[in-house]
């Protein structure tokens, strides 16, 4: 990947002017192009990116044979995620009928806010939050659908459907063979605020899109939905840059609705283990796509991050948006900082920097032919390897990387000043 390239990429989100985003791009020759196409695919970016251009009037500066690809890509894009929006009507009408309480997450609910049109994105799976109570029959509609169950992970149910096949440039934007849902549970401290009222589920709103009703969350629950899912994987290895442009997108869509800021900063105060999430991703996203946050909202997130915290952004921010895919583990420097001081903080990063465990499965097995049984193990062994040469390279790296980081913690005198995070 050619970083100046990426970084005028991004650059090219923060400004309408046809003439300032021409030049961002005048230096680059085909061959940085085409070594920066995969970071522009496995950022979410290449179809906004294309959109945004041809809006501008600047596409000619591209190579025309990246356009001509991304245009075939976009209608690739477009039948993939028709075919998705088939299934998600598909399963709200039944989780509907069936009077389950729930409402939709990410995906076709952040329209028209986050993004104008849902063929641009790159849409993996439908996301549903479901009461605790409810959970198990909403397992069984979607099992209804030819879902299975994947895994739970703590409150969330992942399901799957169909093979599936590790992704790759020729089929990525292509109707696949596998669907994906994932159920995710209202957490318990949430849960406990129902009966006040200050839960997600109270604040829930229907919303239209493309002629069909569906129960989703509230505006400004939206918006904070978006951040904590950025924090979530800001503490993970890897993070897709157009989640950051969709908060952005959907931060500037609100402008001049205060009624909304003031309703997000109440459910936050209603919700205050969410602060640090909203800050830190609000913070990240405002440095990368120059979003302004309103006065009243970056005093209750972003005004209160510690030095250390703010430390840690102005060093490795401009990392979570360039990092391409798998990523790395620089996080774990984010984690020192919040969690530092807990006690089983030291073994949880043993266990990430150089896991024990075999990686998950790529693709299910199958009693199928022999073709597709030798495709299935030479498949997980590939990425097993992978995932053992990222381990170790990455491992290396955050180490001489925490000594870096530990200088700079003490040249700025905040030593004395680092604390758990958890508990604020």
């Amino acid at each position: 990947m050619n970083r100046q390239l990426a970084e005028a990429v991004v650059a090219a989100f923060r400004t309408d002017d046809p003439e300032a985003v021409r030049w961002l791009f005048t230096a680059f020759s085909e061959r940085e192009w085409k070594r920066t196409t995969q970071w522009l695919h496995s950022s979410g970016l290449a179809l906004y990116f294309l959109d945004r251009m041809t809006a501008l009037g600047t596409e000619d500066v591209m190579p025309s044979a990246l356009v001509h690809q991304l245009s075939l890509n976009l209608a690739e894009n477009r039948v993939r995620t028709a075919d998705m929006f088939e299934e998600f009507v598909r399963l709200n009408a039944d989780l509907m009928r069936a009077g389950i309480s729930y409402l939709n997450l990410k995906g076709f609910s952040l329209a028209p806010a986050a993004f104008a049109d849902p063929a641009l994105r790159y849409l993996l799976d439908l996301d549903f939050l479901v009461t605790r109570r409810d959970v198990e029959r909403c397992a069984r509609v979607i099992e209804g659908h030819g879902y299975r169950v994947k895994g739970v992970f703590g409150n969330t149910w992942e399901f799957c459907a169909g093979t599936p096949v590790r992704a790759s440039m020729r089929n990525l934007y292509r109707v696949r063979p596998v669907r994906s849902v994932e159920v995710h549970m209202v957490p318990e401290v949430e849960d406990a605020r129902a009966q006040y009222g200050g839960d997600r589920m109270s604040r829930m709103q229907l919303q239209v899109w493309n002629g069909f009703e569906f129960p989703a969350l509230s505006d400004a629950d939206k918006l904070l939905s978006q951040a904590s899912h950025l924090f979530q994987h800001f503490q993970w290895q890897w993070t897709r840059t157009s989640w950051l442009l969709e908060y952005n997108n959907a931060a500037r869509s609100y402008e001049s609705n205060p009624s909304l800021w003031r309703e997000a900063v109440a459910s936050m105060d209603a919700a205050p283990e969410t602060r640090i999430g909203v800050a830190l991703a609000s913070l990240v996203t405002s440095q990368s796509f120059g979003t302004n946050f309103p006065p009243q909202f970056a005093a209750r997130t972003v005004d209160l991050l510690k030095p250390q915290v703010r430390l840690w952004v102005e060093r490795y921010g401009r990392d979570l948006v360039f990092t391409d895919h798998p990523g790395s583990k620089l996080y774990l420097l984010l984690q020192d900082v919040l969690l530092g001081d807990q006690p089983q903080w030291a073994e949880t990063r043993r266990k990430r920097l150089l896991p024990l465990h075999l990686p998950p499965t790529v693709m299910l097995r199958t009693n199928g032919s022999l073709r597709m049984r030798w495709l299935t193990a030479t498949t997980q062994l590939q990425f097993a390897a992978e995932r053992l040469l990222f381990h170790i390279r990455e491992g290396v790296r955050y180490k001489l990387e925490a000594a870096r980081w530990r200088r700079l913690v003490a040249k700025a005198g905040l030593e004395s000043k680092e604390a758990s995070y958890a508990r604020d």
